[in-house]
């Protein structure tokens, strides 16, 4: 048995000779020293003491070069790993640079800076029948709106946008504005912007569903909402959103011998959406302007038969005003309310508006049994997806719709199709001014129907047939006033980013 023992440790130590030669022969250089060079207190540690035993101490000396390669070893894998997180930081740093969407995001590591184009075309068709009052309409294309623009954020809390619009061979300025989050929920704009008014004004014109927003939308907006120049109040949470803001005029500042200042508005506008989940929605909300100082204390409150192709106007009326110098004569303010509702339950959509819209004129001795003017509008519709997509709302508004499979027909994929029909409704005859053939008796009303193709998230193809009907309207010939009627074939090509 001892001699087993014996020739076993001979063994082993013939074994371990070679790893162990630097112990005993100092001048001579290990392999591993060759590879893993000693660079750290830990490797240039002395050998442990002898304890004379040859034996024990060859295998005191092992155990000791052990620890110095597992110490090496840390440190490689610490050096390895350090320079690891400095490639993903490179990447990630490169990556925030530029982000590739539709449109590129520029962006600095921290995201203190963004900046992104933005912008909008949309290319129209119409052809118009004439079924009454000898109106000769025009027929063809029309750039309805070209946009482009900026947008990003600044030092974190700041955003701002600047837009432009080619509008019927002119370009104007659109957005130009900038807003300071104070917390996730609350936020103040400054510059041109949408004052808060209603549901189809406050959603991004490419998002809504018909071609052109209801008759009283835009005949109402136009006396004191639109985008105007402001300072405004926001308040947003997934359910509850809130707006109110004090407005002057336009980018376009009319000013004349009657009217010196810009006219001013207060609006505001609140939403609740009680539903708010992924194919269930119900929206609600209301929404109000007071307006005053208008330019010559005149307004003409009007709007073509949902196409903008021709120029003609369906209904209009004019309310003039002077400034003589026993006082003025005309519109003295206006007031705005209105309430919103839209549900949504899978494919199925409903919607609508009404407005209500009160002028306050200076009493004179023409008007002084009635110097208030009450006209109206709504409109109701409903949609449906044949490929199963449901709208969405966010932040109060109609959000960008995304269908379930993209275009793509070699895959056997066709997007998204949608079909509508709305009924629109513009009342802007009154019982005190029904006497004067000027003023009264101005209404209008339309039937829509609508295909609408959504390619993708960010190009749509639109088809609406329009039958229109306006009476006391300009729509007749050589301007007499009579009823006009007629219909509208109007498709359009649209793309945004």
């Amino acid at each position: 048995m001892k001699s087993a023992i014996y020739l076993a440790s001979i063994a082993l130590c013939a074994l371990v000779q070679p790893v162990l030669a630097q112990t005993t022969a100092p001048d001579q250089t290990s392999p591993l020293d060759t590879l893993v060079p000693a660079n750290d207190a830990t490797d240039a540690a002395a050998p442990p003491p002898s304890t004379g035993n040859p034996l024990e101490d060859r295998f005191n000396a092992l155990d000791a070069r052990i620890k110095q390669l597992e110490a090496r070893n840390a440190q490689l894998e610490a050096a390895a790993a350090q320079t690891q997180s400095r490639v993903e930081s490179a990447e990630v740093r490169a990556a925030k640079g530029v982000q590739m969407a539709t449109a590129p995001t520029f962006s600095n590591v921290n995201d203190n800076f963004t900046f992104k184009p933005r912008g909008m075309l949309q290319v129209d068709y119409a052809a118009y029948n004439e079924r009454r009052g000898g109106y000769a309409y025009s027929s063809g294309t029309d750039i309805r709106r070209g946009r482009f623009g900026f947008e990003g954020t600044a030092y974190k809390k700041f955003k701002w946008r600047l837009d432009a619009e080619y509008l019927k061979g002119k370009v104007n300025l659109l957005d130009a504005y900038v807003s300071y989050v104070i917390n996730p929920k609350l936020s103040v704009t400054a510059g041109q912007h949408k004052a808060p008014y209603g549901l189809e004004a406050n959603t991004s014109d490419a998002y809504n569903t018909f071609l052109e927003r209801s008759l009283g939308s835009n005949a109402f907006g136009a006396v004191g909402a639109e985008r105007r120049i402001g300072l405004s109040l926001a308040y947003n949470t997934d359910k509850l959103n809130a707006q109110v803001g004090v407005f002057g005029g336009a980018e376009t500042v009319t000013r004349n011998a009657s009217t010196r200042d810009e006219p001013y508005s207060f609006n505001g506008r609140v939403t609740w959406d009680p539903i708010l989940d992924t194919g269930r929605v119900l929206h609600l909300g209301a929404s109000g302007y007071h307006v005053s100082h208008l330019p010559g204390h005149a307004v003409t409150i009007s709007d073509r038969p949902n196409s903008r192709v021709d120029g003609g106007l369906l209904v209009s009326v004019a309310v003039p005003g002077t400034a003589p110098a026993v006082g003025p004569t005309g519109v003295k303010s206006g007031n705005y309310y209105g309430f919103e509702a839209a549900g949504v339950y899978g494919p199925i959509s409903v919607q609508g508006e009404y407005g209500h819209l009160a002028l306050d004129r200076y009493t004179t001795a023409s008007v002084a049994t009635s110097s208030t003017l009450n006209f109206s509008g709504f409109n109701v519709f409903g949609s449906f997806f044949l490929t199963g997509e449901s709208r969405s709302f966010k932040n109060g508004v109609v959000d960008r719709l995304k269908p379930f499979n993209n275009f793509e027909p070699s895959s056997g994929h066709w997007g998204a199709f949608e079909l509508a029909a709305r009924y629109d409704q513009l009342d802007l005859d009154d019982n005190s001014i029904a006497a004067t053939p000027a003023l009264g008796g101005r209404k209008a009303h339309s039937y829509i129907s609508a295909l609408n193709w959504y390619l993708n998230p960010n190009f749509r193809a639109a088809f609406n047939y329009i039958r229109f009907t306006g009476t006391r309207s300009p729509l007749t010939a050589s301007g007499a006033v009579g009823t006009a009627k007629g219909d509208v074939f109007a498709t359009r090509l649209q793309v945004d980013f």
